[in-house]
């Protein structure tokens, strides 16, 4: 059928290069001096470049403070709204961070001495109280 000729296979591979063409490495074009001189002079971008990391820093910190006071801060009215349930729970966990135990409460009443509502008011004070 099909006979295979060594002599035409041969001179096939003698032509084309061992390096298949999508394996090699692209040519590197260098640029002229007055290519280089131009991307030098015009980058196209007049800010400096602390105005980039002021951005980034910014973005981070406004955009958490932005959410925090939304959640925490906004007055969105008296019904209920989609943060009620978070806000509950602050003030149920500031309440209890910011008020005294029943025993500790009947500590400090047991360590503070007996006290007068009324403080007796003497002639001298009741002089140095009136317009002469």
């Amino acid at each position: 059928m099909f006979t295979i000729n060594h002599f035409r296979l041969t001179a096939l591979a003698r032509r084309t290069p061992s390096i298949r063409s999508y394996s090699k490495k692209p040519q590197v074009i260098r640029p002229t001096p007055s290519q280089n001189q131009s991307t030098e002079q015009d980058d196209g971008d007049f800010r400096p470049p602390w105005v980039y990391s002021a951005s980034h820093i910014l973005t981070y910190t406004l955009i958490p403070t932005a959410i925090l006071y939304c959640v925490f801060l906004a007055d969105w009215g008296e019904r209920e709204h989609v943060f009620s349930p978070v806000r509950r729970w602050t003030t149920k966990y500031k309440e209890s961070f910011l008020s005294l135990s029943p025993d500790e409460a009947s500590l400090i009443e047991e360590s503070q001495p007996p006290s007068t509502t009324e403080l007796p008011v003497t002639r001298e004070i009741q002089a140095e109280g009136r317009p002469s």
